[in-house]
């Protein structure tokens, strides 16, 4: 009976025993229906940008998104068409959908990671619905896999992404909110807009940020080419200042737009003083009562000094964002960091530990074999039973290996994140709490923060 149900589904329909197979049925046949009309493809020539510019100007109007995707597709280093993914309506061959792969390189503590942003995702509205995206984000990841990515991340609204496992896992979007009337009026600066002769020094101040933070983004000299020049067309403009004080040189990064409506600075100098930054806040003052802004916004990290020394202006902080963040393959990640993680060890009580740690994500396990404080074996297979476990499901362990939270914060709302026996309390001779010890060591919070490269 059921076998004659599932072919004759227009005599079943009706049956009510049967509605859930008849329904469900339907449903593949017009999935599959809609596949049949659509080409999931690269754009491969002008005439396809042409099409998304147009798209993309369509779908997000009235901002100019689509002027956004000439400019990286002609400008920025390392893009060009093959990065985006598209779908043609096989009939009239029109881009109906598609979104884009911007490479960025981000470094972990002196470790380079190949991270792929997937960005500016749009569909025609007479053709949403549909699983277009879906289907053509499967091509997106078999390119992670194939060119060995180790992230893949997104900037994305929220409540979506997770479906396709992406979980917020780095701050992004911090709002440092600063009234302008407590900021002093015209105090003298010297400052100019920066140029390509420049970008040795920004380069150098980067550096020095990139070594207070545990994860950072890696511009290049192409990198500042493009903020300095083709950038400032985007819908990501932004102005670069040299600040001069006596012998010595300090950079600021003020964005056109931004979210909210304050004028926003996106970065600034580490090492820049207290007197500098007191006639900075100044010009700010001047830039923003220009611009009709009613207040400055900060988005840098919290521990940044220019976001401390705006306290003293009675600063406001606002709840931040965050990026949504796949780790492509967890084991290579975990090779990858290797170093990290081993100096970790080797600067703590469990210098010259030789075991076997496993982290449980309960679809599968990670079994990290370490001899006298180094890591010789990283596998998925269920091996001897481990020294030091931690259970913890798949979807928070970007959080737990990135460092934006630890296993006792993720425990907090996740009460299936436990060392060991924690629970149960099955062993006496190696309670739960060595192995939480161990994981906290292994696994610690982290300052981590992403300049934009665009």
């Amino acid at each position: 009976m059921k076998y004659e149900v599932f072919m004759n589904i227009t005599e079943s329909v009706n049956l009510v025993n049967n509605k859930f197979s008849c329904e469900f049925h339907v449903t593949i046949e017009k999935k599959f229906k809609h596949m049949k009309h659509y080409t999931y493809t690269k754009a491969s020539n002008n005439n396809d940008l042409s099409q998304l510019v147009t798209l993309f100007n369509t779908v997000f109007s009235p901002e100019k998104v689509g002027e956004l995707a000439q400019v990286l597709t002609d400008h920025f280093p390392g893009f060009g068409l093959s990065n985006w993914y598209v779908v043609k309506e096989k009939d009239t061959d029109t881009v109906v959908s598609g979104f884009t792969s911007i490479p960025w390189q981000w470094i972990f503590e002196g470790i380079q990671l190949k991270v792929a942003e997937l960005g500016i995702l749009g569909t025609y509205d007479a053709h949403r619905n549909k699983g277009l995206f879906k289907i053509n984000n499967q091509h997106f990841e078999e390119d992670l896999k194939e060119q060995n990515y180790d992230l893949a991340v997104i900037q994305g609204i929220p409540g979506i992404y997770h479906r396709l496992g992406y979980y917020y896992s780095l701050p992004m979007e911090n709002h440092t909110e600063v009234p302008l009337h407590a900021i002093e009026t015209d105090l003298a600066i010297d400052i100019h807009e920066a140029c390509a002769e420049d970008i040795p020094f920004l380069i150098k101040e980067e550096t020095t940020f990139t070594k207070a933070y545990s994860i950072a983004s890696v511009r290049n000299t192409e990198h500042w080419e493009y903020i300095l020049t083709h950038g400032k067309k985007s819908e990501y403009a932004s102005r670069v200042y040299i600040v001069n004080n006596q012998d010595k040189q300090y950079y600021l990064r003020i964005l056109d737009g931004g979210f909210g409506t304050g004028l926003t600075v996106s970065e600034a100098s580490m090492s820049m003083p207290v007197n500098v930054i007191k006639t900075v806040f100044s010009y700010l003052k001047q830039e923003a009562t220009r611009l009709n802004k009613p207040y400055l916004r900060l988005n840098m990290p919290d521990s940044h000094p220019f976001v401390k020394a705006a306290k003293n202006y009675g600063a406001s902080i606002r709840p931040s964002y965050a990026w949504q963040i796949k780790i492509v393959n967890p084991v290579s990640f975990i090779e990858k960091i290797k170093p990290i993680l081993e100096q970790r060890i080797i600067n703590s009580l469990y210098s010259g530990f030789t075991g076997v740690t496993s982290i449980n994500c309960y679809q599968f396990q990670i079994n990290v074999t370490w001899k006298d404080g180094l890591i010789i074996d990283i596998d998925k297979t269920q091996g001897d039973e481990a020294t030091y476990s931690l259970s913890i499901p798949d979807h928070l362990l970007s959080q737990l290996l990135l460092g934006h939270r630890t296993w006792q914060e993720l425990q907090f709302i996740h009460p299936d994140v436990f060392p060991a026996d924690q629970y149960l309390r099955f062993s006496t001779e190696q309670p739960s709490e060595l192995s939480g010890e161990f994981f906290e060591v292994l696994f610690p919070k982290l300052t981590n923060w992403i300049n934009c490269q665009y």
